[in-house]
């Protein structure tokens, strides 16, 4: 519980809090998400928040772990608020209706990767209830006033978030935070392509695979061009082959003092249940830069072909190598085609290129 707050400089912030009381135990013995004792929803310093995403399997679940063994930054459980929160009160009625807004925020709160935080849940509920009877509840606040809790409870003055997904949110996240920084993380597609083949809620094949990875690099392009420098692109590859001065650099652009100390405490932080999600698991190991480049002995040509073809303008500006004579196979493209998803991809691309809200389909009004 947080017993007081030394405001500082951004390098010199203090909290001084007293650990919680273990939590109560619940089914399949974890904790509940609402302990009794904890009824005080802390709050902490006006820093500007750090949002981690990038394609599924590119190493945002290693640079979060990275940044979240900073002593200052907290970088918590994936929360996928965007997608579970702000998407469908954003096609419904926005905060106006309080019952429909209790719903879907204490369906999120059950969620278990936002369980694990072991938040105040009666707490919030009721500061966003009286938010929302004064006419000021906003996404802004909701997402703040957990992601403060869960920094405070780390002994941490500033937090982040880490959602792959939430790069499609960006417009919405800049849209509640305007300071928001965004750090996407993007890695080679052949290495994602096998390392989403291991995985059990992997659909699609090569093709759908390469045209996800070329949307996503176009789209990052269109972030860059309209919110500038508050969105910083990183290899990572260069992370796994040059940790220490790569993320010198970050923590500069972050606002951050770099501390050697992080490169070794990653490890200890609490950003997953392996139970839940045990393709994470390598997080927990050292940081190998044989990681990088597996597709040079695990794909044959026909598979580097497709990507070659379909991802090769971004490949070469992002510096990642070609195969030569890897030719472009559609019996390959054909074989485990996920459709709809290509169609999903299509919907999504044609909204971003005309200035559209992705998910509601509205204009993006400037954001």
């Amino acid at each position: 519980m947080l017993e007081s707050y030394l405001p500082g400089d951004r390098h010199n912030a203090k909290i001084i809090w007293r650990p919680a009381k273990p939590a109560t135990a619940g089914q399949n013995g974890r904790p509940l998400a609402v302990p009794i004792y904890a009824r005080e929803v802390p709050r902490i310093g006006n820093f500007a928040p750090i949002f981690v995403v990038g394609m599924p399997r590119s190493g945002t679940t290693l640079l979060a772990a990275l940044l979240s063994a900073h002593s200052q930054l907290a970088i918590g459980p994936e929360t996928a608020y965007f997608d579970l929160v702000w998407k469908p009160l954003e096609r419904g009625q926005d905060l106006t209706v309080w019952p429909e807004v209790e719903r879907v925020l204490a369906a999120w709160l059950e969620k278990p990767s936002v369980a694990l935080m072991e938040l105040p849940v009666a707490a919030l509920l009721d500061e966003w209830h009286s938010a929302w009877t004064n006419r000021t509840l906003s996404h802004r606040l909701i997402l703040a006033r957990v992601m403060e809790t869960f920094a405070v409870r780390q002994g941490k003055v500033r937090w982040g978030e880490k959602t792959p997904g939430h790069f499609l949110f960006v417009p919405a996240i800049k849209g509640e935070y305007p300071d928001a920084q965004i750090v996407y993380i993007v890695r080679d597609p052949r290495d994602i392509h096998l390392s989403l083949a291991k995985v059990s809620w992997n659909t699609g094949n090569a093709f759908n695979h390469a045209v996800q990875w070329r949307e996503y690099q176009a789209i990052c392009q269109r972030y860059l061009a309209r919110y500038g420098s508050s969105v910083i692109v990183l290899r990572y590859e260069d992370l796994v082959s040059d940790p220490g001065p790569v993320l010198q650099r970050l923590t500069e652009q972050l606002g951050l003092r770099f501390e050697q100390s992080m490169l070794s405490r990653y490890r200890e932080q609490p950003l997953f249940d392996l139970r839940d999600e045990p393709w994470k698991q390598r997080v927990a190991t050292a940081i190998d830069a044989a990681n990088a480049g597996k597709w040079r002995t695990q794909l044959n040509r026909d598979l580097l072909g497709i990507f070659q073809t379909l991802c090769g303008s971004s490949m070469r500006r992002l510096g990642y190598d070609f195969l030569p004579g890897a030719k472009f196979s559609a019996t390959l493209a054909v074989r485990g085609l996920d459709v709809h998803s290509l169609m999903w991809w299509g919907r999504m691309v044609w909204r971003i290129s005309r200035g559209r809200d992705p998910w509601l389909g509205s204009q993006a009004d400037g954001r």
